[in-house]
């Protein structure tokens, strides 16, 4: 059966429509990549508004060619800020901010605390006549933060962990393998969300059956027995077996239950092991991530903390 469609009417907008909507001694905001236009006007002395259309990248442009030469010509933008965000791992928000105390009241620069996924950062901000001198007044509050902070400051700004280890490695001339069973391939995909890792980064085995654990990793069938997969004893041969099998100078290991299942009182949700092995020697760190975390949450700790303790075995 063929459907009808009727027509109810249609709204016709008058062709000056466009300039009826713009605020009496308003200026056009021109839009090189887009058809949607600003406007900058002024409904009282003291206010200045400035539209934008919506899509990120017409605005940015529009804002860079036309509304900060608009602000710089109202005697706006005289002075600049400028900041600098540092990142830290392995540390409480409080007890960072407890040791970094008299520079949380500064007045320029100023030093905030904000907590992340699992990281803690600063935000040092300076107000001054123009980047260069900003700049100048953060450089030495940074480096006094970062003495005071030791390892537990691995980088700033756009650092995270997979960048800084992937540097540490390529200064070294080293090589890294991975073996992951709660994680999934979480680090190796941190790895190689970094352009240029393969010049360090060899590869790595999702062992997150005991089969492979055993045939891939080389890890011992009575340990996987008596002490359970998720065991110190367990990661460290699996940081050595992947090392061994890939040839690499470290290797890198996780195991672990991310939960929401899997956990007793002996071993509960969040408990994770992980492995550090090179040719000297093999061993295993024991972490307690807490039984409200959820998985996902777990999965990315245990990922940053072991490139953590990596980054802190190259540093050493």
């Amino acid at each position: 059966m063929q459907k009808k469609y009727t027509a109810r009417g249609r709204i016709m907008a008058p062709s000056n429509r466009k300039q009826a909507l713009i605020p009496q001694g308003a200026k056009i905001l021109p839009n090189p990549t887009g058809t949607a236009p600003g406007i900058i006007w002024q409904p009282d002395s003291d206010i200045t508004i400035l539209t934008f259309p919506g899509v990120p990248s017409e605005m940015h442009r529009m804002w860079e060619e036309t509304a900060i030469p608009y602000l710089k010509n109202q005697g706006w933008g005289k002075t600049v800020i400028y900041s600098r965000i540092l990142r830290f791992w392995g540390v409480a928000e409080s007890t960072l901010a407890e040791k970094v105390a008299p520079y949380l009241s500064l007045p320029n620069p100023t030093v905030a605390p904000y907590a992340g996924k699992g990281e803690v950062k600063l935000r040092v901000s300076a107000k001054a006549e123009n980047p260069e001198s900003a700049e100048a007044l953060i450089a030495p509050i940074v480096k006094q933060i970062q003495d005071i902070a030791g390892l537990d400051y691995y980088g700033a700004d756009s650092d995270n962990l997979a960048s800084v280890v992937g540097e540490l490695l390529r200064q070294r001339g080293e090589t890294l393998a991975v073996a992951e069973s709660c994680t999934g391939g979480l680090v190796g995909q941190m790895l190689t969300e970094i352009s240029g890792s393969s010049d360090y980064f060899w590869g790595g085995v999702i062992s997150y059956d005991n089969r492979v654990k055993q045939g891939l990793l080389g890890v011992n069938s009575q340990d996987l027995e008596t002490l359970g997969a998720v065991s110190a004893a367990v990661a460290e041969q699996m940081a050595a077996g992947v090392k061994k099998s890939l040839g690499t100078t470290w290797g890198l290991s996780i195991t672990g239950i991310a939960g929401p299942s899997g956990g007793s009182d002996l071993k509960p949700v969040g408990l994770v092991y992980i492995g550090v092995a090179n040719s000297q020697e093999v061993i295993s760190f024991e972490n307690r991530f807490g039984t409200s975390r959820g998985r996902t949450f777990i999965r990315h700790l245990s990922a940053c903390t072991a490139l953590d303790m990596l980054r802190r075995k190259l540093l050493n």
